[in-house]
């Protein structure tokens, strides 16, 4: 329901007073929600501190001093980031353990300020949603390996509303599953509309040949973890086993991690939901967007995709039977 009249929480005061000044839009069904006025995109209202501004950090990110050997993950949200740190960090650190302290370790550019990831330990592992013109230059430059998630438009939108959705105040979107499809169809969300993030990126990866890229599906990872994580191990150089990787995977699977992660959240990851819960993992299904997606928006979402992403070249799995 569009403007609910339940009164939504918020974030703890100690990090709201670490929050930039937001921007405040209301979108044409009536739903008012915040984000970061980054210039070229919005950025997710989250605490950086409250002496800088979105517009700087994004110009922070871009300029951020890169190491040879760090490691970048890349991503459209809610197409695999936490599930895919996961594997990455412990191919990295040849661990089959699960680590509680994992979120606390990964350098996430978007949530912090970025002089914090100077003092960090090599290798780096970073992580980021930014669309592709505002990675740091010299990732580029340097040409370390970046890992890019895709995952088919429909589940990320199914999962981007849920998890928007359950936030407390400032992050939370309260309208219906409807109103937030038209609203990034019509408009854009978070980092940007979808169709054009997807775009850039397609046209960013032609145009950097020499850098090493790994697009990793998340349909495919389903289908068949092992392999993937198998994929991941050759393309970091991480050397690990073929022992240590299926048991990588099967750490990592996501009957495994759900309930481990949710067990062991920070204070700080749970004050992000208003159930107080962690809720970067929800289902992690394959075409739960059955579920959601009325005959007529599954129509609409169809055409305005076949209209807008002329020369995308990337054909997705929407169910994997």
């Amino acid at each position: 329901m569009a403007n609910e009249t339940k009164k939504i929480p918020t974030l703890p005061e100690e990090m709201l007073k670490r929050l930039p000044k937001l921007a405040t839009i209301t979108d044409r069904f009536g739903n008012t929600f915040h984000y970061g006025n980054a210039g070229g995109y919005w950025h997710i209202p989250l605490p950086l501190g409250a002496d800088t501004d979105y517009r700087t950090h994004a110009r922070n990110i871009i300029d951020m001093e890169i190491r040879p050997d760090d490691v970048m993950i890349c991503s459209y949200p809610k197409t695999g980031l936490h599930w895919h740190q996961e594997i990455v960090g412990m191919l990295m650190h040849k661990t089959e353990k699960l680590d509680a302290e994992t979120e606390n370790s990964v350098g996430f550019l978007d949530a912090r300020p970025i002089h914090v990831f100077s003092t960090r330990q090599s290798p780096r592992l970073l992580v980021t949603h930014v669309p592709f013109r505002y990675l740091p230059k010299q990732a580029l430059e340097k040409k370390i390996k970046i890992i890019y998630l895709d995952r088919n438009p429909k589940d990320v939108l199914v999962s981007f509303y849920n998890h928007v959705h359950k936030h407390v105040e400032p992050l939370h979107y309260p309208g219906t599953f409807e109103h937030f499809v038209y609203l990034n169809l019509e408009v854009g969300y978070m980092y940007g509309d979808m169709f054009t993030y997807l775009k850039d990126w397609q046209d960013g990866i032609d145009a950097n040949p020499d850098v090493p890229i790994y697009r990793s599906v998340y349909e495919d990872m389903k289908l068949d973890e092992k392999a993937g994580l198998k994929k991941l191990n050759e393309f970091l150089g991480t050397g690990c086993s073929e022992e240590l990787c299926e048991k990588i995977a099967e750490a990592c699977s996501f009957d495994s991690m759900k309930p481990f992660k949710e067990t062991t959240a920070s204070p700080i990851q749970n004050s992000l939901f208003r159930d107080q819960k962690t809720g970067f993992y929800r289902k992690g299904d394959v075409g739960d967007w059955k579920n959601w997606f009325s005959v007529t928006l599954n129509e609409e979402f169809d055409a305005e995709y076949k209209k807008h992403m002329s020369g995308y070249r990337t054909v997705y799995k929407y169910t994997l039977d």
